[in-house]
């Protein structure tokens, strides 16, 4: 008996060890710079609007990756391959209540993420940095997840690069700015209220300097989380493995903060009572 929970937790481990020593997150890093890149490069409007479109489902999908990976490193060797396969509505209950507020489990992630790292200039500067943009990130995921299934399943969604202005108006006639972005994704989900099927259309507005930022940040935890299963399991890790993320001009930084997400009822869906009917 004490052999076999032996090669069982043997087996966990070696399972373990092989996904993170074949994650290729590195891959994510990459195509995010190529992808900003070619949007600064390019000036075709229509190809702007798929680049935009591109980057911020990529942040989604890192963002998912991360938070799968953060939920997997904090349960047991056994727990570990049910953990990976955590599903949808799971996921977000565990994203908010770990990491949309500084709690114990993303204090822990960061002490070990920060353990790799090795820095000792500026770490409350940075420790504080990276448990803000966490908490940012853990609000962009909550709040548009449905986009990544608006964009694998029908393509029920459309990006725009251009100004947005989002004011308020007050009594008097006059207005005032609370922020602007330069990009606009719109999607539609579907969610039931009062046991009826609405439709809904989101309107996400966002600067794409700041989803590249986060994005990048995203990455750079994902490396890290790798390089410190590596460790734990005495692999060898070099430099170009540990991810280290900074903001070098931060006025620019806090400039391109802000954004609004709108969704609105377009339409309710009613079930026929007759069967295979067709349209006429």
């Amino acid at each position: 008996m004490i052999k076999n929970l032996f090669n069982l937790e043997k087996q966990l481990d070696e399972f373990k060890l092989s996904h993170y020593e074949n994650a290729d997150f590195d891959s994510l890093t990459k195509k995010t710079i190529q992808l900003y890149n070619k949007f600064e490069r390019i000036k075709d409007k229509e190809k702007q609007n798929r680049v935009v479109l591109d980057l911020y489902t990529l942040y989604l999908q890192a963002t998912e990756i991360l938070f799968i990976n953060s939920h997997s490193l904090s349960v047991t060797v056994d727990r570990f391959p049910s953990a990976l396969f955590i599903d949808s509505f799971n996921l977000r209950k565990f994203i908010d209540e770990n990491f949309s507020k500084t709690t114990e489990l993303s204090s822990w992630l960061f002490k070990l993420i920060f353990s790799v790292l090795k820095e000792n200039s500026g770490t409350n500067e940075k420790y504080n940095l990276y448990t803000n943009l966490i908490k940012e990130v853990a609000k962009d995921y909550l709040s548009d997840y449905d986009l990544l299934n608006a964009y694998k399943h029908g393509y029920r969604v459309k990006a725009n690069h251009n100004q947005t202005t989002l004011s308020i108006s007050v009594g008097n006639g006059q207005h005032f700015k609370l922020n602007d972005s330069d990009s606009t994704i719109t999607y539609f989900s579907k969610e039931t209220r009062d046991g009826v099927p609405i439709v809904l259309q989101h309107t996400l507005n966002f600067k794409i300097g700041r989803i590249f930022g986060k994005c990048l940040f995203v990455c750079s935890l994902l490396n890290n989380m790798r390089a410190i299963i590596l460790l734990h399991y005495k692999k060898p890790v070099s430099s170009k493995d540990i991810s280290s993320f900074y903001i070098n001009d931060k006025d620019e930084w806090n400039s391109v903060f802000g954004g609004s997400h709108f969704k609105q009822p377009v339409f309710s869906l009613k079930r026929s009572n007759k069967k295979n009917a067709v349209p006429k």
